[in-house]
């Protein structure tokens, strides 16, 4: 069950983003980072660029895991061993079928990231060619900060943006340590972009 625990509600400006100094990246992010080139657009600088917790690969296993574990004790309590094997040997394959799903899981881990930048959220995905999903800070209407039951025992939290576009689902970045911290600068940020582009308009 995931319980919202903290909302944002935003006000929506409408206005076209305006063009700021060249593109520039923090050092601290580069030092932090290895996202795709050209993610970051003209004039966007990086507030932070940071990695879901290392247990969401356990986290994404997890029932792989159980049912791989529970499937092998049984097949050894009844000693049923697949053709060729023993039953030793079965209940080995069995469960290493849960750790190659543990393994999978931590390779698509490995090149995700969540950015925030001073105009917009981005979380980049996959292995082989980048899947990025982005927002202009002025076009996230709402902002929820949740915790999942396996995420409150890892200290752990998700953020939720819902974005000004109806035909868009919520987009959330899952298992976030420091999650409050987060949470608090991406609402900065947001007020900030904001007030920004009221200026602006």
């Amino acid at each position: 069950m995931i319980e919202a625990l903290t909302s944002c509600d935003i006000p929506v400006f409408k206005t076209a983003a305006v063009a700021e100094a060249p593109p520039r990246v923090t050092d601290a992010a580069r030092k932090w980072s290895t996202f795709p080139g050209g993610v970051v657009d003209g004039g966007e600088i990086v507030v932070f660029a940071i990695k879901p917790s290392m247990w969401r690969p356990v986290f994404d296993s997890a029932p792989w895991l159980v049912v791989t574990c529970l499937l092998a004790t049984v097949l050894a309590e009844i000693r049923a061993p697949l053709p060729g094997l023993s039953v030793a040997a079965t209940a080995q394959v069995v469960m290493l079928v849960g750790l190659i799903r543990l393994g999978v899981a931590v390779v698509r881990w490995v090149p995700s990231w969540y950015v925030l930048t001073n105009r917009r959220v981005i979380d980049i995905q996959g292995v082989r060619s980048p899947r990025i999903w982005a927002c202009p800070l002025v076009e996230v209407r709402n902002t929820y900060l949740s915790h999942t039951s396996a995420e409150t025992m890892a200290l752990l939290g998700s953020i939720t943006f819902i974005t000004d576009h109806p035909d868009s689902p919520p987009h959330i970045w899952r298992s976030i340590a420091s999650a409050d911290e987060v949470h608090a600068k991406i609402r900065r940020a947001i007020e900030n972009a904001i007030d920004r582009y009221s200026i602006s308009a």
